[in-house]
Protein backbone atom coordinates (compact mmCIF):
# COMPACT_ATOMS: atom_id res chain seq x y z
CA UNK A 1 0.00 0.00 0.00
CA UNK A 2 1.33 3.41 -0.94
CA UNK A 3 2.28 5.75 1.94
CA UNK A 4 0.06 8.44 0.42
CA UNK A 5 -2.99 6.28 1.17
CA UNK A 6 -2.37 6.89 4.89
CA UNK A 7 -2.87 10.62 4.45
CA UNK A 8 -5.43 10.84 1.67
CA UNK A 9 -9.16 11.09 2.55
CA UNK A 10 -11.00 8.18 0.90
CA UNK A 11 -13.09 9.66 -1.91
CA UNK A 12 -16.00 7.23 -1.55
CA UNK A 13 -16.33 7.79 2.22
CA UNK A 14 -16.12 11.54 1.79
CA UNK A 15 -18.86 11.51 -0.84
CA UNK A 16 -21.03 9.29 1.39
CA UNK A 17 -20.48 11.61 4.36
CA UNK A 18 -21.43 14.62 2.26
CA UNK A 19 -24.67 12.90 1.24
CA UNK A 20 -25.39 11.97 4.85
CA UNK A 21 -24.72 15.55 5.99
CA UNK A 22 -27.22 16.81 3.43
CA UNK A 23 -29.81 14.30 4.62
CA UNK A 24 -29.23 15.13 8.29
CA UNK A 25 -29.45 18.87 7.60
CA UNK A 26 -32.82 18.35 5.92
CA UNK A 27 -34.13 16.57 9.03
CA UNK A 28 -32.58 19.25 11.26
CA UNK A 29 -34.39 21.95 9.30
CA UNK A 30 -37.73 20.21 9.89
CA UNK A 31 -36.94 19.28 13.53
CA UNK A 32 -34.36 21.86 14.68
CA UNK A 33 -34.24 20.69 18.30
CA UNK A 34 -33.79 16.96 17.75
CA UNK A 35 -30.80 15.60 19.64
CA UNK A 36 -28.68 12.64 18.59
CA UNK A 37 -31.17 10.02 19.86
CA UNK A 38 -34.17 11.41 17.96
CA UNK A 39 -32.13 12.07 14.81
CA UNK A 40 -30.90 8.46 14.90
CA UNK A 41 -34.47 7.13 15.21
CA UNK A 42 -35.72 9.38 12.41
CA UNK A 43 -32.86 8.51 10.03
CA UNK A 44 -32.56 4.85 10.99
CA UNK A 45 -28.87 5.27 11.84
CA UNK A 46 -26.87 4.27 14.88
CA UNK A 47 -26.28 6.99 17.46
CA UNK A 48 -22.52 6.71 16.85
CA UNK A 49 -22.95 7.48 13.15
CA UNK A 50 -25.52 10.20 13.84
CA UNK A 51 -23.21 11.96 16.30
CA UNK A 52 -20.29 11.77 13.84
CA UNK A 53 -22.30 13.18 10.93
CA UNK A 54 -23.83 15.88 13.15
CA UNK A 55 -20.33 16.94 14.23
CA UNK A 56 -19.21 17.11 10.59
CA UNK A 57 -22.26 19.26 9.82
CA UNK A 58 -21.42 21.54 12.76
CA UNK A 59 -24.92 21.34 14.23
CA UNK A 60 -25.38 22.23 17.91
CA UNK A 61 -28.48 22.65 20.09
CA UNK A 62 -28.84 25.62 22.45
CA UNK A 63 -29.81 24.59 25.98
CA UNK A 64 -32.86 26.19 27.69
CA UNK A 65 -32.59 28.72 30.53
CA UNK A 66 -33.19 27.77 34.14
CA UNK A 67 -36.77 27.66 35.38
CA UNK A 68 -38.27 30.95 36.51
CA UNK A 69 -39.66 30.97 40.05
CA UNK A 70 -42.83 32.84 40.91
CA UNK A 71 -44.30 33.68 44.30
CA UNK A 72 -47.60 31.96 45.05
CA UNK A 73 -50.64 32.57 47.22
CA UNK A 74 -51.13 30.41 50.34
CA UNK A 75 -52.41 26.87 49.73
CA UNK A 76 -56.05 26.15 50.59
CA UNK A 77 -55.62 22.42 51.28
CA UNK A 78 -52.83 20.22 52.62
CA UNK A 79 -50.52 18.57 50.10
CA UNK A 80 -51.44 14.97 49.31
CA UNK A 81 -48.78 12.24 49.62
CA UNK A 82 -46.87 11.22 46.52
CA UNK A 83 -49.04 8.45 45.04
CA UNK A 84 -46.45 7.83 42.31
CA UNK A 85 -43.64 7.08 44.75
CA UNK A 86 -44.64 3.44 45.07
CA UNK A 87 -44.00 2.94 41.36
CA UNK A 88 -40.34 3.97 41.70
CA UNK A 89 -37.70 1.21 41.94
CA UNK A 90 -34.00 1.34 42.78
CA UNK A 91 -31.77 1.16 39.72
CA UNK A 92 -29.51 -1.13 41.72
CA UNK A 93 -30.85 -2.69 44.93
CA UNK A 94 -27.29 -3.27 46.14
CA UNK A 95 -26.43 0.41 45.58
CA UNK A 96 -29.31 2.68 46.68
CA UNK A 97 -27.07 5.67 46.04
CA UNK A 98 -27.40 4.95 42.31
CA UNK A 99 -30.88 6.46 42.49
CA UNK A 100 -34.31 5.30 41.40
CA UNK A 101 -36.00 4.66 38.08
CA UNK A 102 -39.41 6.21 37.59
CA UNK A 103 -40.25 4.38 34.35
CA UNK A 104 -42.89 2.24 36.11
CA UNK A 105 -44.83 5.43 36.78
CA UNK A 106 -45.98 5.35 33.16
CA UNK A 107 -48.22 2.41 34.10
CA UNK A 108 -49.81 4.21 37.05
CA UNK A 109 -52.73 5.60 35.03
CA UNK A 110 -51.61 9.10 35.98
CA UNK A 111 -51.65 12.60 34.58
CA UNK A 112 -49.04 15.13 35.69
CA UNK A 113 -49.44 18.90 35.65
CA UNK A 114 -47.33 22.02 35.99
CA UNK A 115 -47.09 25.56 34.62
CA UNK A 116 -44.34 27.81 33.34
CA UNK A 117 -43.90 31.51 32.64
CA UNK A 118 -43.61 33.17 29.22
CA UNK A 119 -42.40 36.77 28.99
CA UNK A 120 -44.49 38.65 26.44
CA UNK A 121 -45.27 42.33 25.88
CA UNK A 122 -43.30 43.34 28.96
CA UNK A 123 -45.49 41.13 31.18
CA UNK A 124 -45.43 37.58 32.47
CA UNK A 125 -47.90 35.10 31.00
CA UNK A 126 -48.36 31.58 32.32
CA UNK A 127 -48.89 28.30 30.48
CA UNK A 128 -50.51 25.47 32.46
CA UNK A 129 -50.18 21.98 30.95
CA UNK A 130 -51.55 18.51 31.74
CA UNK A 131 -49.56 15.50 30.45
CA UNK A 132 -50.65 11.85 30.21
CA UNK A 133 -47.78 9.81 31.66
CA UNK A 134 -48.64 6.68 29.67
CA UNK A 135 -48.74 8.20 26.21
CA UNK A 136 -46.74 11.39 26.98
CA UNK A 137 -49.45 13.35 25.18
CA UNK A 138 -50.40 16.86 26.22
CA UNK A 139 -54.07 16.31 27.03
CA UNK A 140 -54.93 19.82 28.22
CA UNK A 141 -53.49 23.34 28.47
CA UNK A 142 -54.38 26.96 29.12
CA UNK A 143 -52.57 30.29 28.78
CA UNK A 144 -53.28 33.10 31.23
CA UNK A 145 -51.92 36.26 32.83
CA UNK A 146 -51.99 34.89 36.41
CA UNK A 147 -50.59 31.67 37.84
CA UNK A 148 -53.71 30.86 39.82
CA UNK A 149 -55.78 27.81 40.67
CA UNK A 150 -58.32 29.05 38.10
CA UNK A 151 -55.70 28.73 35.34
CA UNK A 152 -54.53 25.24 36.32
CA UNK A 153 -58.12 24.06 36.83
CA UNK A 154 -59.03 25.33 33.35
CA UNK A 155 -56.18 23.22 31.89
CA UNK A 156 -57.50 20.20 33.78
CA UNK A 157 -61.06 20.77 32.57
CA UNK A 158 -59.73 21.08 29.02
CA UNK A 159 -58.14 17.63 29.41
CA UNK A 160 -61.26 16.05 30.94
CA UNK A 161 -63.39 17.39 28.08
CA UNK A 162 -61.42 15.20 25.64
CA UNK A 163 -60.13 12.20 27.62
CA UNK A 164 -61.27 9.81 30.34
CA UNK A 165 -60.27 10.80 33.88
CA UNK A 166 -56.96 9.40 35.16
CA UNK A 167 -56.53 7.33 38.31
CA UNK A 168 -53.94 9.78 39.70
CA UNK A 169 -53.36 13.51 39.20
CA UNK A 170 -49.83 14.56 40.22
CA UNK A 171 -48.28 18.00 40.69
CA UNK A 172 -45.81 19.87 42.87
CA UNK A 173 -46.94 21.60 46.06
CA UNK A 174 -47.75 24.94 44.46
CA UNK A 175 -50.87 26.62 45.79
CA UNK A 176 -52.14 26.67 42.20
CA UNK A 177 -52.88 22.95 42.66
CA UNK A 178 -53.69 22.86 46.38
CA UNK A 179 -57.13 24.42 46.10
CA UNK A 180 -60.63 23.42 47.18
CA UNK A 181 -61.69 23.47 43.52
CA UNK A 182 -59.10 20.87 42.56
CA UNK A 183 -59.99 18.75 45.55
CA UNK A 184 -63.71 18.87 44.78
CA UNK A 185 -63.19 18.05 41.09
CA UNK A 186 -60.96 15.07 41.88
CA UNK A 187 -63.37 13.74 44.50
CA UNK A 188 -66.24 13.98 42.02
CA UNK A 189 -64.21 12.22 39.29
CA UNK A 190 -62.69 9.67 41.72
CA UNK A 191 -59.15 10.86 40.99
CA UNK A 192 -56.40 10.46 43.58
CA UNK A 193 -54.51 13.70 44.17
CA UNK A 194 -50.74 13.34 44.44
CA UNK A 195 -47.93 15.82 45.20
CA UNK A 196 -44.16 15.79 44.96
CA UNK A 197 -42.20 16.29 48.13
CA UNK A 198 -41.37 19.97 48.67
CA UNK A 199 -38.11 21.08 46.99
CA UNK A 200 -37.98 17.80 45.02
CA UNK A 201 -38.60 18.80 41.38
CA UNK A 202 -37.28 15.45 40.12
CA UNK A 203 -40.45 13.82 41.50
CA UNK A 204 -42.30 15.63 38.71
CA UNK A 205 -39.41 15.30 36.31
CA UNK A 206 -41.60 14.38 33.36
CA UNK A 207 -43.14 17.86 33.37
CA UNK A 208 -39.89 19.63 34.21
CA UNK A 209 -38.21 18.09 31.19
CA UNK A 210 -41.22 18.68 28.94
CA UNK A 211 -41.26 22.41 29.64
CA UNK A 212 -37.52 22.65 29.05
CA UNK A 213 -37.83 21.17 25.55
CA UNK A 214 -41.08 22.99 24.77
CA UNK A 215 -39.75 26.46 25.56
CA UNK A 216 -36.67 25.73 23.49
CA UNK A 217 -38.80 24.74 20.49
CA UNK A 218 -41.29 27.58 20.95
CA UNK A 219 -38.51 30.17 20.88
CA UNK A 220 -38.73 33.74 22.10
CA UNK A 221 -42.41 34.60 22.79
CA UNK A 222 -41.62 38.27 22.14
CA UNK A 223 -41.21 37.65 18.42
CA UNK A 224 -44.99 37.47 18.01
CA UNK A 225 -46.98 40.62 17.23
CA UNK A 226 -49.85 40.06 19.65
CA UNK A 227 -51.29 37.62 22.17
CA UNK A 228 -53.40 35.90 19.52
CA UNK A 229 -50.26 35.02 17.54
CA UNK A 230 -48.54 33.74 20.69
CA UNK A 231 -51.58 31.58 21.51
CA UNK A 232 -51.56 30.17 17.96
CA UNK A 233 -47.81 29.48 18.17
CA UNK A 234 -48.28 27.56 21.44
CA UNK A 235 -51.13 25.53 19.92
CA UNK A 236 -49.00 24.67 16.88
CA UNK A 237 -46.00 23.75 19.05
CA UNK A 238 -48.15 21.42 21.16
CA UNK A 239 -49.67 19.90 18.02
CA UNK A 240 -46.16 19.34 16.64
CA UNK A 241 -45.08 17.69 19.90
CA UNK A 242 -48.15 15.44 20.08
CA UNK A 243 -48.33 14.35 16.45
CA UNK A 244 -44.97 14.77 14.69
CA UNK A 245 -42.05 15.00 17.10
CA UNK A 246 -40.40 11.69 17.95
CA UNK A 247 -40.39 10.95 21.68
CA UNK A 248 -37.11 9.16 22.33
CA UNK A 249 -38.60 6.82 24.97
CA UNK A 250 -41.51 5.85 22.67
CA UNK A 251 -39.49 5.94 19.41
CA UNK A 252 -42.49 7.62 17.76
CA UNK A 253 -44.81 10.55 18.40
CA UNK A 254 -47.11 10.43 21.46
CA UNK A 255 -50.21 10.40 19.23
CA UNK A 256 -48.88 7.46 17.21
CA UNK A 257 -48.07 5.61 20.43
CA UNK A 258 -51.57 6.29 21.83
CA UNK A 259 -53.11 5.00 18.60
CA UNK A 260 -51.02 1.84 18.81
CA UNK A 261 -52.10 1.25 22.42
CA UNK A 262 -55.76 1.73 21.44
CA UNK A 263 -55.36 -0.71 18.55
CA UNK A 264 -53.85 -3.33 20.86
CA UNK A 265 -56.63 -2.81 23.39
CA UNK A 266 -59.33 -3.19 20.72
CA UNK A 267 -57.64 -6.35 19.43
CA UNK A 268 -57.49 -7.77 22.96
CA UNK A 269 -61.16 -6.92 23.55
CA UNK A 270 -62.05 -8.60 20.26
CA UNK A 271 -60.23 -11.78 21.30
CA UNK A 272 -62.06 -11.82 24.65
CA UNK A 273 -65.42 -11.41 22.93
CA UNK A 274 -64.61 -14.23 20.50
CA UNK A 275 -63.59 -16.48 23.37
CA UNK A 276 -66.78 -15.61 25.23
CA UNK A 277 -68.91 -16.57 22.20
CA UNK A 278 -67.09 -19.92 21.92
CA UNK A 279 -67.68 -20.64 25.61
CA UNK A 280 -71.35 -19.77 25.27
CA UNK A 281 -71.71 -22.22 22.35
CA UNK A 282 -69.95 -24.95 24.33
CA UNK A 283 -72.21 -24.39 27.32
CA UNK A 284 -75.26 -24.23 25.11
Amino acid sequence: MSRTNCYRTPTKQQAKDEADVTLLCEVHTEHPFYGVARLAIHLGWSEVKTRRIRNIAGITIVRPDKKHRSSSAPAEIAAAPNALKRFAVFRDEAKPQAGQSYQNMTNAGAWVQDFTHLRFGGEEHYLAVVLDLKTRQVVGWRLGTRHSSELTLAAMLDALSKYEAPAILHSDQGSEYLSYKHQELCQRMEITLSCSKRASPWQNGFMERWFGNFKLELGNPGKHKDLAQLHEAIALAIFYYNTKRIHSALRMSPAAYAARLKERLNHHDGQLKSLDRVLQKVRG
